[in-house]
């Protein structure tokens, strides 16, 4: 089934048109880069859940309009696990937001973000899969599950 949407905004106008996931992703970035009122929090109202967990991972991430979720901490100071689920989080949370089009990320790219050896991003990457944290997706890509949000979450709450 295909969705359709038409915005007039003022004498913009734009028709977006295919797979409700992928017109509900154009229709972000367009509210995103036309309507500069357009706030984080209206975003969020449609992404059940995504603002409590800005919300509790707040000491470590901020967010911008133009970059989107991005990292304000040192994640070479953070247990690697952690790390890793922080990173994974933002990646995911973008994705959710229309500012990226993946939530997943390689094992090279998270060794390169948290600045650690990737063999031992890829062990914690393996204990995080085994933990049904993180799962695998693709050839060697990773993401966060719902379940590593809530540990996130719940480790950001005792910190």
């Amino acid at each position: 089934m295909q969705l359709k949407i038409t915005i007039t905004y003022g004498e913009l106008r734009a028709d977006f048109e295919g797979d409700p996931a992928d017109v509900y992703q154009s229709v972000l970035k367009f509210l995103e880069k036309n309507i500069p009122a357009y706030s984080l929090a209206s975003k969020l109202r449609s992404s059940a859940g995504v603002e409590e967990i800005l919300d509790k991972i707040k000491d470590w991430v901020s967010y911008d309009s133009s970059q989107g979720i991005y990292l304000r901490t040192d994640l070479s100071k953070l247990p690697t696990a952690e790390a890793l689920l922080l990173y994974a989080s933002t990646r995911y949370l973008n994705k959710l937001l229309g500012h990226s089009d993946s939530g997943e990320f390689l094992a090279s790219e998270a060794a390169s973000a948290l600045g650690k050896p990737e063999k031992t991003v890829s062990g914690r990457l393996s204990e995080l899969v085994q933990k049904s944290l993180l799962k695998r997706v693709g050839r060697g890509g990773y993401t966060i599950t719902p379940y590593g949000l809530d540990y996130l979450v719940e480790f950001s709450s005792k910190r």
